[in-house]
């Protein structure tokens, strides 16, 4: 059976999180810019169309690889899934629009009563996080497919988008490095969304650059060849 003929492996976790509606509107808005910065022109939208191309080929490279792993992914999957609704259950605040709790932090910060237990309860909610992350089985598979996901991400991108010469390569370390779990997490989602906008950059203006001295090559050419 061919790769194209393969069913695909659903992970049914990654439409789960897009029910929440904070994460939804975070996507939405990333996809909204990502598609405003392709159409603004067209060097940028051919490089970022090229990278799509060869993610696409790529995934369509180790499908038959991920098929043969179905059973265990689907496992993690439906735990990753049982997660998110104990999640949603104790904390019912994310099922809320994200103008909802904006409007209902700004009424209980106004609150002068509630001045005061900011500070404290935010260094609560921290600790409690990191308890959550550090102590319980939710929370290690957490940041073991974080720290799994983030490596073989970062291979991809160092593959697909290579270092220049003078860039220092900072790849994320695993979470068992970090006593503070959040930041750990925080920290290694803004590298690596700060490694891809580096080098897409950089992509994009060699590219540019290219482009540009080939076309004033062939414009000497031409001047020359009709003198």
């Amino acid at each position: 059976m061919t790769a194209e003929a393969m069913p695909a492996t659903q992970m049914q976790v990654f439409d789960k999180l897009l029910q929440i509606p904070l994460l939804d509107y975070a996507y939405s808005t990333s996809a909204g810019v990502y598609q405003k910065v392709k159409g603004c022109n067209g060097i940028i939208n051919y490089a970022l169309g090229s990278a799509e191309g060869a993610a696409a080929l790529a995934m369509t490279a180790v499908a038959p690889v991920a098929n043969k792993f179905q059973g265990p992914i689907q496992y993690v999957d439906s735990t990753l899934c049982n997660g998110i609704d104990a999640l949603q259950e104790k904390m019912p605040i994310v099922k809320e629009p994200p103008q909802q709790i904006i409007e209902n932090a700004k009424n209980y910060v106004s609150n002068s009563a509630a001045v005061g237990r900011v500070q404290s309860m935010t260094n609560v909610g921290w600790e409690k996080a990191n308890e959550v992350l550090s102590t319980t089985t939710v929370g290690n598979m957490t940041l073991t497919g974080l720290d799994t996901t983030s490596s073989i991400a970062d291979r991809y991108i160092d593959y697909y988008l290579p270092a220049s010469e003078d860039e220092e390569n900072v790849h994320p370390h695993p979470s068992s490095d970090c006593e503070d779990k959040v930041l750990h997490a925080a920290h290694t989602v803004g590298a690596l969304s700060a490694k891809v906008s580096r080098r897409l950059y950089n992509t994009i203006s060699r590219r540019a650059s290219r482009t540009t001295s080939e076309s004033s090559d062939a414009s000497s050419h031409h001047t020359s060849d009709e003198e």
